[in-house]
C-alpha cells in the first residue's frame, strides 16, 4: 500500500457500512500529503494529543456522506506526522441526547491522567457543552451526567455557544468557549473547574472590537508560548484565523498585539497541541471550494492542512510547516540561484510540489509565481508579491475554466523591513494550496483547474531579480502506513 494511503476505516459506533464508494485513487483533487477523510466528509480538527509515541488527532466527520450533517468525531494517528493511519469513530450522536445531532468541535485534556474528550452537543439548534472519557483513545464513553455545561450566560444565544477549548492553569481547569455577544460580536468566553467536571462561568476572555474580527467567533483556543499568551479564534463569518498576543493574570487576559494567521478565510477551525519535544503544533481545516454536483461523485470532502510549528519571533507569532515535511521531497526539479525577469520564465511542472524562493533583500517590483497552467495560459493561478502595496496575492481567476469552483482572489498583508529578504514555502498538493511567507503571512487556498495538461508552472519578475528557487516533487511511493 502507498505511504499516503488510508487504512480502511474500522466503523463502530451504530456505524456497520459506508453507503459511499471509497475515493477514486486517480483523482487528480485528491492530496497525497495532506490528511483526507478515508470516504465522507471533514471539517474542524478537534482533540489532539501526542501519547506512546504516536500523534492522535480526531476531527468532525460525517462517515456517509461528503457533505456537512449527521457530525461525528473521526480518528487519525500517525508516528512522524507524515503518514496517517485511520482509527475507529471516536464519538458519534446518541438520539434523544444533548447530541442528538451532532458531536461538534472541541478539544483533549488528560483529565488526572484520564483522557477527556470536551465537545459541543447539538439537539434542535440548542448547543451544550459535553464530555467523555477513555482508557485507550480509541473507545469513548460519555459523561453519564452531559451536558455539563446546558446554558451559555446572560447575552449569548443557545445556537451561539460552541467548541470547548480546554487547559491547565496551576492546580485548575480552565475552558474558553467561542460565543458571539448579542448576536452581534465575536467573544471567547472563561469557565474554571477544580475537577474537569463541574464548571463555573467567570466572564468573557476577549471580543470582538471592530467589525473585521467578526460577528462570531469559533474554535478559540489559548495557550501560553514564551512569555505570552496567544488567543486564536476563527471569525465567522469567514473571515479568516485572527489572533491575539498579550498577558494573562488573575485569570483576565490583556490583549497586546494582534495578526491573521490565515488571510481570506482558506483555512479556519486552527487547533493547537503541544508535542513530546515541547514543539507548538497546529492544524486547521481547509474545506471545498467547488459546487456541490463536482463533490457528491468523488465520495469525499475536506482537507486538513500539513501540521504547522508556531514559534514566538521578535514578540509576534510566527507559522511554518513542520520539518518533518522535507523527508517527503522526492526528485528535484530545478534548484540553485537564479535571475527573474520578464522574459525567459524558470520553469517546472507538477502537481504535487514543495517550493521555496528567497529574494534579495530590499525588492521593489513585483514578483510572479504561476501554477498549474495549461501551456496556452487559459487556466493558470498566479501567486504574486507586490512590495509596493505591501500584499501577498493569490489571483484564482483563471484557475479553472469550470465555473462550478470558487475562483475570488486572495490576499493578505505583508510588509517587508529594511534589509530584509523575501522568504516564500509553497506546498502544493493536488488541489490543496498553503504558502508561508516568512513565517509572518500565510495564504492557503484550493484550485481545480479542468485540463489535464494544466501541470506548469513559471516564475517571472517585472524587473530582473536575484535569488534562489528550489522545487521537489512530492508524494513518491515509501511504504505502507505506519
Amino acid at each position: 500500500m502507498s505511504r499516503f494511503s488510508h487504512a480502511r476505516l474500522e466503523l463502530s459506533m451504530m456505524i456497520n457500512a459506508r453507503s459511499l464508494p471509497r475515493p477514486n485513487a486517480h483523482d487528480r483533487y485528491r492530496p497525497v500529503y495532506h490528511f483526507t477523510p478515508p470516504s465522507g466528509w471533514l471539517n474542524d480538527p478537534n482533540g489532539i494529543v501526542h501519547h506512546e509515541g504516536r500523534w492522535h488527532v480526531y476531527y468532525q466527520h460525517n462517515p456517509t456522506q461528503p457533505t456537512w450533517g449527521d457530525i461525528h468525531w473521526g480518528h487519525a494517528s500517525s508516528a512522524d506526522l507524515l503518514t496517517w493511519r485511520d482509527e475507529p469513530l471516536a464519538l458519534a450522536p446518541s438520539p434523544t441526547t444533548a447530541d442528538g445531532q451532532g458531536c461538534f468541535s472541541g478539544s483533549f485534556a488528560w483529565v488526572n491522567g484520564t483522557p477527556t474528550l470536551y465537545y459541543t452537543g447539538w439537539q434542535n439548534g440548542v448547543q451544550t457543552q459535553c464530555r467523555a472519557t477513555s482508557q485507550d483513545l480509541m473507545t469513548w464513553e460519555k459523561d453519564a451526567n452531559n451536558p455539563i455545561i446546558p446554558h451559555p450566560p446572560e447575552h449569548v444565544r443557545q445556537d451561539d455557544f460552541r467548541d470547548p477549548y480546554v487547559f491547565q492553569h496551576g492546580k485548575r481547569w480552565y475552558m474558553v468557549i467561542g460565543a458571539s455577544l448579542h448576536h452581534d460580536r465575536g467573544a471567547a468566553l472563561l469557565y474554571r473547574s477544580d475537577n474537569g467536571q463541574q464548571w463555573t462561568y467567570l466572564h468573557v476572555l476577549h471580543t470582538a472590537t471592530r467589525t473585521d474580527q467578526g460577528v462570531m467567533w469559533e474554535c478559540p483556543n489559548f495557550f501560553p508560548l514564551g512569555d505570552r499568551w496567544v488567543l486564536v479564534v476563527s471569525v465567522w463569518p469567514k473571515l479568516g484565523a485572527r489572533y491575539f498576543l498579550g498577558s494573562f493574570e488573575d485569570e483576565r487576559f490583556t490583549a497586546e498585539r494582534e495578526g491573521v494567521i490565515d488571510g481570506d478565510g482558506g483555512a479556519f477551525a486552527h487547533l493547537t497541541a503541544v508535542g513530546p519535544d515541547g514543539r507548538l503544533l497546529q492544524w486547521a481545516w481547509i474545506d471545498e471550494q467547488r459546487h456541490r454536483d463536482l463533490i457528491v461523485p468523488g465520495g469525499w470532502a475536506g482537507v486538513l492542512s500539513v501540521p504547522r510549528q508556531l514559534a514566538l519571533v521578535d514578540g509576534d507569532l510566527y507559522v511554518q510547516p513542520v520539518s518533518e515535511l522535507t523527508q517527503l521531497r522526492d526528485k528535484l526539479l530545478c534548484g540553485g540561484e537564479v535571475l527573474i525577469g520578464p522574459t525567459e520564465p524558470t520553469g517546472f511542472q507538477g502537481t504535487h510540489l514543495d517550493l521555496q524562493l528567497t529574494l534579495e533583500a530590499d525588492i521593489e517590483h513585483p514578483v510572479h509565481l504561476s501554477l498549474l497552467c495549461s501551456p496556452d495560459r487559459s487556466e493558470e493561478t498566479i501567486l504574486t508579491f507586490d512590495p509596493g502595496a505591501r500584499l501577498l496575492k493569490l489571483d484564482r481567476s483563471r484557475s479553472s475554466l469550470d465555473p462550478r469552483v470558487n475562483r475570488d482572489s486572495q490576499r493578505v498583508h505583508l510588509a517587508l523591513r529594511r534589509g530584509e529578504r523575501l522568504e516564500l514555502r509553497v506546498l502544493l498538493d493536488g488541489s490543496v494550496l498553503e504558502v508561508y511567507a516568512g513565517g509572518r503571512a500565510c495564504l492557503t487556498s484550493r484550485l481545480y483547474p479542468s485540463r489535464t495538461d494544466s501541470v506548469l508552472g513559471r516564475l517571472t519578475a517585472e524587473r530582473v531579480t536575484a535569488g534562489t528557487f528550489t522545487v521537489w516533487t512530492m508524494g513518491e511511493d515509501k511504504g505502507p502506513p505506519r
